[in-house]
């Protein structure tokens, strides 16, 4: 799984999710949320990996979770930048990046 990109760029914007929260004091106080875009950051990678040795069915379900992830973690990015007045516009378009990768990698899976 570590040589899908997908899967390598999932896991930096995770990482640069928890950065994100762990630089900005306010944010970093707000336990719901940040709690619930870890998830959501975390839920993106870990999908990927846990379907890669399943079926190509199985895969392509994770790979659809994947991307449901990926969406919620960007509107919990938009609540950030409302909310926190937290510039989050350059993560958010990454995000919308791998989602539309895992569509296209999950579409070029042949059953």
């Amino acid at each position: 799984m570590e040589k899908l990109k997908i899967y390598q760029i999932a896991l930096d914007l995770t990482t640069q999710v928890y950065i994100l929260i762990r630089t900005n004091k306010d944010l970093s106080r707000d336990f719901s949320l940040n709690d619930q875009i870890k998830r959501s950051s975390v839920s993106v990678v870990a999908n990927i990996a846990e379907g890669y040795l399943r079926s190509k069915k199985q895969f392509k379900n994770y790979l659809s979770i994947s991307s449901g992830s990926a969406n919620e973690t960007i509107a919990l990015l938009q609540i950030i930048e409302k909310v926190y007045e937290i510039d989050t516009k350059k993560l958010q378009d990454s995000y919308k990046l791998l989602a539309r990768q895992i569509g296209a990698f999950s579409r070029s899976i042949k059953l």
